[in-house]
C-alpha cells in the first residue's frame, strides 16, 4: 500500500479518497485531441459500455483525486476514448493533464481480460485499403505516442497509433483492423 497524501493506492486496483469512496482505475490521459480541451485516455484493460455513461471522473493531480464533470466521452477502441471535461476549455489546459491517471466511482473495465496495447503483440494488422500490413512485434510508448512495430517478411513498418486509426479489433482471430491516411503506406 502506498500513501499519496491521504489517498491509499493498493496494487493499482483502487484508491479511497478522504470521503471513503472507492475509485476504480480507468487509465491514463496520454495527450490532447484538437483545440477544445479534449484529451485521449488509454486503459490497459478493456473498457465496457458503462464508460460512455460516466457523469464524473477523477484525475489524480499531485497525489489527490480531483473530480471533473464529464461533458463528452466517446469510446474510440475497446481500450481508448476521447474525453471532454467541464472546466477544461482549451488545448493548453488539457495538456497539463497529460500523463495523469484517471479514475471513476464505477468500474468500467472488464475484469477477466487484461487488455491494452501490450496484448496486441502478435496480432496481424489489416488496413482497409492495403490489406495485410504485417504482424505486430512490439508496442512502444513515446511520451503518450504509442507506436506499433509491424513486421512483414524482413520489412519493418512503424505505425503511430491514435484512436481514429483503429476501426475494429478481433481478439479471437488476433486481427487489428485499421484505416491509415492516404500516403501512409
Amino acid at each position: 500500500m502506498k500513501d499519496l497524501g491521504g489517498v491509499c493506492y493498493i496494487r493499482g486496483l483502487f484508491i479511497r479518497n478522504q470521503m471513503n469512496t472507492t475509485l476504480h482505475p480507468l487509465g491514463k490521459i496520454t495527450k490532447t485531441h484538437g483545440y477544445d480541451g479534449t484529451v485521449v485516455f488509454v486503459s490497459n484493460r478493456t473498457l465496457n459500455d458503462d464508460v460512455e455513461h460516466l457523469e464524473e471522473v477523477f484525475v489524480l493531480i499531485d497525489g489527490l483525486p480531483v473530480p471533473f464533470p464529464v461533458e463528452k466521452l466517446v469510446l474510440m477502441t475497446d481500450s481508448s476514448a476521447l474525453l471532454q471535461l467541464e472546466f477544461i476549455g482549451d488545448q493548453k489546459e488539457a495538456s497539463e493533464l497529460a500523463g495523469c491517471e484517471l479514475f471513476s466511482e464505477v468500474d468500467c473495465c472488464e475484469q477477466e481480460q487484461q487488455a491494452g496495447f501490450e496484448q496486441w503483440t502478435g496480432y496481424t494488422v489489416n488496413d482497409s485499403r492495403h490489406g495485410t500490413i504485417g504482424v505486430i512485434q512490439n508496442m512502444e510508448d513515446y511520451k503518450g505516442n504509442v507506436v506499433m512495430q509491424v513486421m512483414n517478411s524482413d520489412r519493418e513498418t512503424l505505425i503511430s497509433l491514435y484512436p481514429e486509426l483503429v476501426t475494429r479489433i478481433d481478439h479471437h482471430a488476433k486481427i487489428l483492423y485499421i484505416t491509415a491516411p492516404d500516403g501512409y503506406f
